[in-house]
């Protein structure tokens, strides 16, 4: 067991990679370990541990791969008090592929994008639970020879219950490799994997920053939360963090991205909130960059099409839509020595409230030395 459960990063720290666990002679073999954390201000975290003690980690795979994960689950039973604990959606046959018992404190996994079948010991969450105490439960399938190369990611999928653990963090990238001989100018680029997870708001009473305009009252909805207006101000529904690195209302602090001046990358986004859309810019001096789609939702641009226009292909944008639960793979160039860039939620959607432009997820530094990191 860590040190720490569900440990999370501070406020404005560098943004980390996830671990990569990676299949060797064709078997990924894993243990995943569902835990949960109760947190002082009443909030609980949930993350998945492998048996290193890393959180969250990266499962690299090939097509035709097998993939086995040993799920055990850890999660600590809900205090009486708390309203979930009675909340059970129960047939308890003893068996995990057919209990069906779905509680607060039940698990799963589902492989999300993944064209592996919807049973049991695969991709079933409609009867697959796995309760605390149970011994652990075997994932075993094969990645299709024909899966497309790109990001997928896995979560638990507890009917009832999905929400609250994604939104305590339970959640991780799955990556079919690859894509560089599909998209042959991300041959060679570094890769970075960026996991953006909303959270419930650190600072729930804290009033909007004063350097934002009023909201009128009418575009205020009956939680208090910035309507969806397109505007972006007042109060968000969640926070947001990236690779687990928080940027809590109302000041946003920037968590830090590091990068060499203009470098070319690959960049892997994961959306894994429970409800916040993204509308994604990369800002250098307020303004927008190019971003050369390579990839959505684990398909490369053009995938299917054998021709050398199709393995050329990116598709730029200067910003990216990414509803929860979707990927977005796309090269993005670093600013130049001695500037800094901002990544940020240009503005929300579905009631989640996000912020302006001025207001920034992350952000880059550049100093005049390649060793030198950025913040973004």
């Amino acid at each position: 067991m860590p040190e720490e459960i569900c440990a999370r990063p501070h406020i404005g720290s560098v943004v980390e990679e996830p671990a990569d666990v990676r299949s060797t002679h064709g078997v990924l073999e894993i243990t995943l370990t569902a835990f949960n954390a109760a947190q002082s201000d009443g909030s609980t975290r949930y993350c998945f541990i492998d048996a290193q003690g890393r959180e969250s980690p990266n499962l690299r795979v090939n097509p035709g791969d097998l993939v086995i994960i040993h799920l055990k689950n850890a999660i600590t039973e809900p205090n009486q008090g708390d309203p979930e604990a009675s909340h059970v959606h129960s047939r308890m046959t003893g068996n995990a592929c057919t209990s069906g018992t779905m509680s607060i404190s039940s698990t799963n996994l589902h492989f999300h994008g993944l064209t592996i079948p919807p049973v049991c010991h695969q991709d079933d969450v409609l009867k697959t639970s796995v309760q605390p105490g149970d011994p652990p439960f075997e994932y075993r399938f094969r990645i299709p020879e024909n899966e497309a190369p790109g990001l997928y990611w896995y979560h638990p999928h507890i009917h009832g219950f999905s929400k609250q653990q994604v939104l305590g963090g339970a959640s991780g990238a799955l990556i079919v490799e690859g894509i560089e001989r599909v998209k042959r100018e991300v041959a060679g680029l570094p890769e970075r994997v960026f996991i953006i997870r909303d959270q419930d708001l650190i600072n729930p009473n804290a009033s909007p920053s004063k350097s934002e305009p009023a909201v009128p009252k009418f575009m205020i909805d009956r939680d208090g939360d910035a309507a969806n207006n397109g505007t972006g101000f007042g109060k968000p529904a969640k926070d947001l963090s990236i690779n687990y690195v928080p940027v809590p209302f109302p000041d946003y602090p920037p968590a830090i991205v590091q990068m060499k001046p203009g470098e070319r990358q690959l960049w892997r986004v994961l959306n894994a909130s429970a409800i916040t859309y993204l509308n994604l810019e990369v800002l250098f001096q307020r303004f927008p960059q190019p971003l050369g789609i390579v990839a959505m939702d684990g398909v490369p641009i053009g995938y299917g099409v054998d021709t050398q226009a199709a393995g050329e292909s990116l598709n730029w944008q200067t910003h990216l839509g990414i509803p929860p639960g979707a990927r977005v793979e796309f090269i993005v160039q670093g600013p130049p020595a001695g500037e800094t860039g901002l990544l940020v939620n240009a503005h929300g959607g579905h009631g989640a409230g996000r912020r302006e432009r001025h207001q920034q997820d992350a952000r880059e530094d550049y100093s005049n030395t390649e060793c030198s990191g950025t913040t973004l």
